[in-house]
């Protein structure tokens, strides 16, 4: 990508609002071209101006953006907005879509310092807040239940949730409450290394392990994680198919240290995909702690081109359309179904056109590649692979525009449901 200059000619795409990255005040924001690459500009009054890289290419974010999708609300009752976005959050009667995913933070504690952590657990080596009892955990399960029903999927996170004794308690008191998608955010390190709690978990309902893994190398997890955590990884896998737990590959990507692993993963996971259910591509925001000179940002735009770079033809970038329960510029993804010739990405058997007639208000995730294709006569095989691409934002490039259709919620203890990127908006306390 050609650095940005100020004597490039500037093509303006669209209005929108973003916060100043210092006092998070609401400001005016333009998404702009230049050079064929696409930013975002905005001005504080106060502090300056910003530019923040926002796509790698014109042509494939127009195209990426044209994926509209009706917008459909939470069912019941959103609060009515007292402060300006996103500080009202909650959700509020401005949020445009419904959520599909509730993040329960079950503890601050966690079981290593990783350099990178949205969530910079542990931090300053400060004594975490304990995490919420067992009383209130069932309070928070019927809040959701009482506000978007129990078709939502329930991640447990953190910190690290298996540093609690008790999750697989946790667990049961979600299913009691009716949740029928439990999975857990884990580093792997307690079930790589103790496979009776994976049982115990497993025992409780769990729908699947959603684990940490950025590539093949010890030394990426060195830098991206503070130790060589692949053994352990690799082991925490082994006991998942063992068990009988699927597994969702989750691999943070940075430049510079594990951008070009993407392809390695990827053929991990297919060689896996008895028990890889999918893989998850996530290029790293700078919230949290983020304790590594990142050269260039890399966004779900460089990602797309990356995966297909690194797939040796199995991936090309017009197979990773968006997810209809966002913001088209949020998530994209694909599923590679089996086939004759091997593995192929099931959007080459769909029109974008089919897809998009295909929406489906009454589904959590509004278009679903394995329903539509059933629905069309073709049953997915269960040995396939999705994989997904997220597009996190922070205080730098917060597009409020995209932020009011986010489908990715954290629970508070308070009862509310705050947008995933609003919550881990910035690392000012």
């Amino acid at each position: 990508m050609k650095p940005y200059s100020a004597l490039d000619k500037e093509i303006e795409l669209e209005a929108t609002q973003s916060i100043c990255p210092v006092c998070l005040k609401v400001i005016d924001a333009k998404i702009i071209s230049r050079n064929k690459a696409v930013y975002m500009t905005k001005t504080c009054p106060e502090h300056g101006t910003y530019t923040s890289y926002v796509w790698p290419d014109e042509e494939h974010y127009r195209w990426m953006n044209s994926f509209q999708f009706p917008t459909k609300k939470s069912p019941s009752g959103e609060t009515e907005p007292k402060q300006p976005c996103p500080e009202g959050c909650g959700l509020c009667s401005r949020h445009l879509r419904h959520p599909t995913l509730v993040e329960l933070e079950v503890t601050q504690d966690c079981n290593i310092k990783c350099p990178v952590c949205f969530a910079a657990a542990n931090e300053d080596n400060r004594h975490p807040e304990p995490g919420p009892d067992l009383k209130t955990l069932e309070e928070m399960y019927q809040q959701i239940k009482d506000r978007v029903g129990t078709y939502v999927s329930i991640q447990l996170t953190g910190g690290e949730p298996t540093t609690r004794p008790d999750l697989a308690s946790i667990v049961e008191l979600g299913r009691k409450a009716g949740f029928t998608g439990i999975e857990i955010n884990t580093n792997g390190i307690v079930i790589g290394k103790d496979k009776a709690y994976l049982e115990k978990l497993h025992q409780a309902g769990i729908s699947g392990i959603y684990m940490q893994f950025d590539g093949l190398s010890p030394s990426t997890y060195r830098q991206i994680r503070g130790a060589d955590l692949l053994p352990v990884k690799l082991q925490a896998i082994e006991h998942c198919r063992q068990v009988g737990v699927q597994v969702v590959l989750a691999m943070t990507i940075i430049h510079g240290l594990n951008h070009r692993e993407i392809g390695s993963v990827l053929d991990f996971a297919l060689e896996n995909n008895d028990v890889i259910a999918g893989l998850a591509l996530q290029p790293a925001f700078t919230s949290g702690r983020f304790g590594i000179n990142e050269v260039q940002p890399l966004t779900m735009g460089d990602v797309v081109f990356l995966l297909a770079e690194q797939s040796h033809g199995l991936i090309k970038p017009e197979d990773l359309w968006p997810l209809g329960c966002s913001h088209p510029l949020c998530s994209c993804a694909t599923y590679l179904v089996e086939s004759r010739e091997g593995f192929i990405p099931c959007t080459r058997l769909l029109s974008k056109e089919e897809y998009l007639d295909s929406f489906n208000p009454a589904s959590p995730q509004g278009s679903v590649f394995a329903d539509i294709l059933a629905a069309r006569g073709f049953s997915p095989d269960s040995s396939g692979l999705s994989i997904l691409i997220m597009n996190y934002m922070d205080a730098l490039d917060l597009d409020l525009k995209r932020l009011r259709q986010c489908s990715m919620t954290v629970a508070t203890r308070d009862n509310r449901l705050i947008p995933f990127c609003a919550r881990h908006l910035t690392s000012i306390d």
